[in-house]
């Protein structure tokens, strides 16, 4: 069963070792402190410290400000094997990389050489554009970015903001308001040092506990004009096109989570007696196991395709990454559920760990995008404008 759903993917040499150390961490120390992280709700520093050590904090880094970048493949191979260890730890990394993105693909070149080292030093990063009125409707969001003599006054709260409390660097979307115009939204680079910037409530969360979130509040937070990455109000292109990278990333977040339960559902029904025999030897888990399997097959080819076409430049992919989102977090959480079925009782203790599993498979059909807003993406794709 080891490295079944890996089959046929072309790295090049460089990648296959790295995912030979990523796997060797994980099955040493990544995956063994998942449980526990979990319960204590500890964010696993030890985990951040480690990754960081192999240079996973360089893979969304060019080569030209010092990263070890890869194909957007090995990326998403990496991060699903993270995340079937330690699903909060595969967030927090995707995360960071989630925040550097739009440096990377829009910020200037000074913006770049000032703040993309951080992230190479051990920095963690951050995202937001959600508010407690404002979650799938972004441009419903109230938190201001006005214009002054020489940069802007920020005001506002975000809200479930992934390592926010923990970030060093945030990239945060605001509407950015000059002479009493509302321009448009605009991300902005804030870090944790700037007056003005504090955390406030931190959620208490069902799953991917060790991963925080939490409230980020700006009051009268003061920020040079060099740290608005694009044209002010002109955001919106960048906050879809950063949509359109990230949610590959939740997709492969959600099939590690889905092998994590598969894996120890076949486990189990393996050891398993009941009425003389291993329960996996019965054909109603047989069959079980076998639509289990086949659907994580079917996402992970979904989540691959769209990593083949990021890595040959195709430039217009948002349906197909909308695609491996929405079947990659529905197939998490059916599976992990189903795990939990085949261990019957067992299942819903915590002393088994598809019970953790199950809570960390939700958030995948939530952040980035609800599987609805998904189907709306993929909708729109094959509707075609009548011209009247």
């Amino acid at each position: 069963m080891k490295d079944f759903f890996l089959k046929g993917i072309t790295l090049n040499e460089d990648e296959k070792l790295l995912l030979e150390t990523v796997q060797d961490l994980c099955r040493k120390e990544i995956g063994p402190r998942a449980a526990e992280f979990d319960e204590t709700e500890t964010f696993p520093w030890e985990n951040i410290k480690r990754i960081n050590e192999i240079g996973l904090n360089g893979l969304f880094i060019p080569e030209a400000y010092g990263g070890n970048p890869v194909s957007k493949t090995a990326w998403l191979v990496i991060l699903k094997e993270i995340s079937k260890a330690c699903s909060s730890t595969g967030v927090i990394l995707a995360t960071t990389s989630h925040c550097c993105y739009p440096i990377v693909k829009f910020g200037t070149r000074a913006q770049k050489e000032k703040f993309l080292p951080m992230f190479l030093e051990g920095s963690l990063g951050a995202i937001s554009m959600t508010e407690s009125h404002a979650g799938s409707d972004v441009r419903s969001m109230r938190s201001t970015a006005v214009k002054t003599a020489d940069g802007y006054l920020i005001n506002g709260t975000k809200t479930f903001v992934t390592t926010g409390d923990a970030a060093d660097v945030l990239c945060i979307f605001l509407k950015v308001k000059e002479k009493d115009e509302i321009l448009g939204l605009s991300p902005f680079i804030i870090t944790k040092d700037m007056a003005g910037f504090s955390v406030g409530k931190k959620e208490a969360k069902m799953g991917v506990r060790a991963s925080s979130t939490a409230e980020v509040i700006l009051e009268d937070c003061h920020v040079p004009a060099d740290h608005l990455i694009g044209a002010p109000g002109q955001g919106f292109k960048i906050l879809l096109d950063y949509l359109n990278d990230s949610r590959p990333n939740i997709a492969a977040q959600a099939v590690g989570v889905a092998e994590a339960a598969f894996e120890a559902a076949v486990s189990y029904a393996n050891q398993r007696i009941q009425f003389g025999k291993r329960i996996i030897e019965h054909q109603g888990i047989q069959f079980m196991i076998s639509e289990m399997a086949t659907r994580i097959q079917a996402a992970w080819q979904s989540v691959l395709h769209v990593a083949r076409l990021m890595d040959q430049g195709y430039e217009n992919f948002a349906a197909e990454a909308s695609m491996a989102k929405l079947i990659a977090s529905e197939v998490a959480e059916r599976v992990a559920s189903d795990a939990i079925q085949i261990h019957g009782g067992y299942g819903y203790c915590r002393d088994f760990p598809v019970e953790r599993i199950f809570r960390d498979s939700k958030i995948t059909q939530i952040y980035e995008g609800t599987s609805q807003i998904q189907k709306i993406v993929i909708g729109r794709h094959f509707t075609e404008k009548i011209r009247r």
